[in-house]
């Protein structure tokens, strides 16, 4: 695949995050950190793409990047009432994510290294949250699922973020020599992206106009 195929693939977050910047004034406030996270999404993916255009690395840039992903998630969960009255639950896990981020760029030599092994903590964790959050949607939602917005967000953040800590453990093993390999790994990402990426944007649409506890007990 090539560099600009693979940047018009990645730059396909564009399409959910017009659509949310056209929506945001009409649409229920607890979809925000969902919002915010589709705006920073394609702001930094069109920022890698010219610097690693330009032959600089990325690494820096996506670093931050995962920090605040991580971050604006967790927050989305809560917004869902994930957490219910219990904030500190919530706090803790930001706390440890800053924590777990700060650690291993201390450890691996700061922000010029990727941060995979923050990267496969974090993923791991918003994959079984999310798990547990269709889990409750399936059980309390009459609705059909593929019109319902936290369920379609909840199945794109499984799909992305557990081939996300995939490749990172890849990374890790050194499975990634192989340069066969590392190309067909990151050709199939690119379409897991896509996916992903249209998948939020028909979530986009399906966002409620007024505030609906969809989570509720």
């Amino acid at each position: 695949m090539t560099f600009e195929l693979n940047a018009a693939l990645s730059l396909s977050i564009g399409i959910a995050a017009v659509i949310s910047w056209v929506r945001i004034k009409k649409t229920d406030p607890a979809y925000l950190p969902f919002f915010i996270l589709l705006w920073l999404g394609f702001t930094t993916e069109i920022v890698s793409i010219l610097l690693m255009k330009k032959g600089y690395s990325n690494a820096v840039l996506y670093n931050f990047f995962s920090l605040f992903e991580a971050v604006v998630v967790i927050w989305q969960f809560k917004k869902w009432r994930l957490f219910g009255n219990k904030a500190k639950v919530y706090y803790l896990f930001q706390g440890l994510f800053f924590i777990g981020w700060v650690t291993e760029l201390a450890l691996r030599g700061g922000l010029n290294q990727f941060s995979s092994y923050f990267i496969i903590a974090y993923s791991t964790v918003i994959v079984f949250i999310a798990i547990g959050i269709i889990n409750g949607v399936i059980f309390k939602e009459s609705s059909p699922l593929l019109l319902n917005p936290v369920f379609l967000i909840c199945m794109g953040l499984i799909i992305y973020f557990t081939y996300m800590a995939l490749i990172e453990i890849f990374w890790l093993y050194g499975l990634n020599r192989s340069s066969a390999f590392r190309i067909r790994v990151y050709d199939i990402f690119a379409f897991i992206n896509l996916f992903t990426n249209l998948l939020f944007a028909f979530a986009t649409l399906w966002i409620p106009m007024k505030r609906q506890y969809l989570l509720q007990s």
